[in-house]
């Protein structure tokens, strides 16, 4: 059972060492970046500590990319391109909202045609 004690004080002892070690580190880590407003924190992986600083190419990949809206040939709803159904008629390109609106545009179309 002493044994097994002093292997836990040992262990204990170490993990505290380690812990003071990596605690000093950050510390003179912090200390040598204290006048860069660019740190956003630290970073411990595998024992390496490392600066994590603020990219300005970070903050633009998280805004939502611009969307190019256009309009619906039936019911006039703006809608975004990506988003849209599309339809090819006549060398044009048509947008629709939903799929009715779609067929919709196809039975109008196709009744003009026949009166032409």
């Amino acid at each position: 059972m002493e044994f097994v004690l002093n292997m836990f004080l040992v262990i204990v002892l170490v993990g505290v060492v380690n812990l003071a070690r990596y605690i000093f580190k950050i510390r003179k880590i912090m200390k040598m970046h204290k006048d860069n407003p660019n740190i956003q924190g630290i970073s411990i992986i595998n024992g390496e500590i490392k600066v994590i600083e603020k990219n300005d190419t970070t903050s633009e990949l998280k805004k939502e990319p611009l969307k190019e809206l256009v309009s619906d040939s039936v019911c006039g709803q703006e809608i975004d391109k990506k988003e849209a159904y599309r339809l090819f008629k006549e060398g044009k390109e048509h947008f629709f909202c939903s799929w009715e609106c779609r067929e919709k545009f196809l039975k109008e179309n196709h009744s003009l045609e026949g009166k032409i």
